[in-house]
């Protein structure tokens, strides 16, 4: 498959660069420009899973879902990369173009319905070979470009938008230096502020042994023209995801903004070493300066082993407290909750067995309490998660 769409590539570009420049002779060869094709990567995954909800005081319910991914990765030169991939999803509502910011699931339903189909990202990657070390990122990233330890600020299925820098350098063999940013939209307006975020990292790692490393850094984040602005709710229906919110009442409207700010300073650890199976313990803790109360988050885990050759596993453990207005809610893992939010604490238990190359088998456990503020009334929730992935 893969050599079928590089010779279809191939002969696209012969196509375009002959009509461009005129007839060429038979026997000539693609010029050595159009040769990005021979190193076109192609990477993809098929997940099937199967999921069970028990929220306190409710009925619980069960569901199947999938989610498909492909992405294509050409190596334009020696200082560009591109990365274009697409995914399933859930629709906005009121917005059917758009898909779910937090998740590529689609739930086996609605009649055997056709399944939606996004760009999940679309980035350029330019690491200039006389900066080694830089890479400069615009576009629809791939993946978040800052360090992050744990899940309970950022799901790990959000795809940022915007522009961002990383950069590390390699002081010794056992020391390094690592220095991030990134510039990102999150909600575009032209009658309002539009809502964006701003953030610089740094973080040094020791690496004493080649199976052993300690890295500590630390993250400032700016959410800029969020206090007193609309909600970031991609399903459109005013949902806070946990934080504090006001009303604003505009004519016959009244729609829920923003009650604080979001100025958010992280400090985060992490150590990696062997003992006959790799071992990753981490812990970060952030708050925000701009909330008066219920405005610090916190999570601390270990992981055990590693996925490689068939037969190979790894498990894991978690624990988080993310307070109502210590970061924006929708950011959240939307997996922990109940749904993406803040307002939450809880544990998640995970485990992953290597099955065959390329195909493994995924269980997880999330044992969380939610609405945990001061005056609420806290719920017990229980999510099971089974896997089976397959990738290429």
């Amino acid at each position: 498959m893969k050599q079928q769409v590089k010779w279809a590539l191939a002969l696209l570009a012969a196509v375009g660069f002959q009509a461009a420049h005129g007839e060429q002779a038979a026997d000539s060869k693609p010029a050595a420009s159009d040769a990005w094709y021979e190193k076109l990567n192609i990477k993809g995954d098929l997940r099937y899973r199967f999921e069970d909800f028990q929220t306190q005081d409710k009925t619980s319910y069960e569901r199947d879902r999938i989610r498909a991914r492909v992405g294509f990765y050409p190596k334009i030169n020696d200082d560009i990369d591109v990365g274009i991939r697409m995914t399933t999803g859930q629709s906005v509502s009121g917005a059917p173009g758009q898909g779910n910011p937090v998740s590529g699931n689609q739930n086996l339903t609605a009649e055997d319905s056709r399944k939606g189909l996004y760009l999940d990202s679309a980035y350029i990657d330019w690491h200039p070979g006389v900066l080694p070390g830089l890479d400069l990122l615009g576009g629809k990233m791939a993946k978040n470009p800052l360090i992050q330890v744990g899940t309970y600020m950022w799901d790990p299925d959000i795809a940022p938008e915007g522009l961002a820098a990383k950069y590390h350098l390699d002081v010794s063999d056992q020391f390094q230096i690592l220095v991030n940013g990134t510039y990102q939209w999150l909600n575009e307006y032209t009658t309002i502020n539009s809502e964006k975020m701003y953030a610089g990292q740094a973080a040094l790692k020791f690496m004493p042994t080649k199976d052993s490393y300690v890295m500590v850094g630390g993250t400032y984040y700016d959410f800029a023209n969020l206090q007193g602005e609309p909600l970031l709710d991609w399903q459109n229906v005013n949902n806070p995801y946990g934080n504090s919110t006001t009303k604003q009442i505009s004519g016959t409207t009244t729609n829920l903004v923003y009650a604080d700010a979001f100025k958010v300073a992280e400090g985060f650890a992490e150590v990696g070493f062997d003992v006959g199976l790799p071992v990753r313990v981490y812990t970060s803790y952030l708050k925000n300066s701009e909330a008066t109360t219920d405005n610090a988050a916190y999570t601390a885990g270990v992981e055990v082993g590693k996925l490689g050759a068939p037969g190979t596993f790894l498990v894991g453990y978690d624990y988080r407290k993310v307070a109502k207005d210590s970061i924006p809610g929708m950011l959240e893992d939307d997996d922990a909750f109940s749904g993406s939010g803040t307002d939450g604490k809880g544990s998640k238990i995970w485990a992953s067995y290597q099955i065959l190359k390329n195909w493994e088998l995924d269980f997880t456990l999330w044992l969380t309490k939610k609405n945990i503020a001061t005056g609420e009334t806290p719920v017990e929730f229980k999510h099971i998660m089974v896997d089976l992935m397959a990738k290429f």
